[in-house]
């Protein structure tokens, strides 16, 4: 009996050791992703030159990486000190899979509040990537639609739709080179503007997927029906984001776009700047000067118009203030800035447009 006890001891008493330290997490190692698995060529992304390979293979890497440390770290701040180290242009992408990597952590219990307290609340700036993350993760687990969305009605009720972003990325990212239009199949049990989140998710996937070949990736947004506008905004919003240092590519890019969905890629184009603006102020500060005068006009004016509509929707409290979040800046961006952020229609009327913006606008 004696014997039996001591053991009981030794092995409460190691169980204790590994809580208090973390180490159990190391039992979490086989669900790492491994970075080496995630780049463009295995992942087959229609992506051409050498520079642009180099940068999606690191924005893959960054947020395998972010996963990892904070999935499997027994420290509580190895995804801090990753995250920082990482280059200031692919961190956004790290803390994206620190997200992915909560619920992990925390064996897959997850609470909104708790992950709105420890997680979007101290790093405000990187909250966008928070709420996708946690989208993807929904994703990679093949959650259903109705668990999704409880999910998300525990968030804030404007930034929780990026929880669906995420998801639709997952699904399109990952399911739809192999399935087609069947891996989209589910997003349809997402209930009214949820969907149309979603989508947007689908359309960031897109630009990765076919990043160099617009005539595909026009026949790919083409063929989501009335869906089509919405990924057409994720688009515009991955195109800048992955490239706020070198706007031209972007813009490029957003020219290649038909007729019929360039309000919508003018809306992603402004949401991805907006997100860049608020990770970073000083880099963006410095990518911004790099731009001709009008071009930068255009931007800090449908940053700053993005701030006001959120502000005031917040204040409505409306059940739909995402989507008209999304409604108001399109009308706003197609009445007042040349396409594609090419300048201000009546540079005039906006006096201030070059003005920097260092606003965390939105916060609750």
């Amino acid at each position: 009996m004696s014997t039996g006890i001591a053991i009981a001891a030794v092995g409460a008493l190691a169980v204790a050791v590994l809580a208090a330290t973390g180490r159990w997490r190391y039992a979490l190692r086989p669900f790492a992703i491994d970075p080496a698995r995630m780049t463009v060529e295995r992942l087959g992304l229609r992506v051409a030159t050498p520079e642009t390979i180099e940068r999606v293979n690191t924005v893959l890497s960054s947020f395998a990486g972010g996963f990892n440390a904070m999935m499997g770290a027994p420290s509580s701040t190895a995804w801090k000190h990753y995250c920082d180290s990482r280059p200031i242009l692919y961190q956004p992408f790290a803390h994206e899979g620190v997200a992915m990597g909560y619920t992990v952590r925390h064996l897959f219990r997850f609470s909104p509040a708790e992950f709105e307290e420890n997680l979007v609340r101290p790093r405000p700036e990187f909250r966008y990537l928070y709420y996708v993350g946690l989208g993807f993760w929904s994703g990679m687990c093949h959650h259903r639609p109705k668990r999704v969305m409880r999910v998300v009605a525990g968030l804030d009720p404007m930034h929780g739709y990026l929880v669906y972003d995420g998801y639709g990325f997952k699904s399109a990212f990952f399911d739809y080179p192999k399935k087609g239009a069947k891996a989209l199949e589910h997003l349809s049990g997402l209930n009214g503007y949820a969907r149309n989140a979603a989508y947007q998710g689908v359309g960031r996937a897109f630009f990765f997927l076919y990043m160099d070949d617009a005539d595909e990736m026009i026949r790919r947004l083409h063929g989501l029906g009335d869906y089509a506008a919405d990924a057409a905004a994720g688009v515009g919003l991955a195109c800048v984001f992955v490239n706020p240092d070198r706007l031209e590519v972007a813009r490029a890019i957003a020219a290649a776009m038909p007729t019929d969905l360039r309000d919508h890629v003018h809306l992603g184009m402004c949401f991805g700047l907006k997100a860049r603006s608020i990770n970073h102020a000083a880099q963006f500060e410095l990518d911004m000067a790099q731009l001709p005068r009008s071009v930068r006009d255009a931007v800090y004016a449908s940053v700053r118009e993005c701030d006001r509509v959120e502000l005031l929707v917040r204040a409505e409290k409306r059940p739909d203030g995402y989507e008209k979040w999304r409604s108001e800046v399109t009308g706003w961006m197609t009445r007042h800035v040349r396409y594609p952020l090419q300048g201000m229609m009546d540079p005039a009327a906006d006096q201030s447009a070059h003005e920097p913006t260092h606003t965390l606008g939105g916060e609750r």
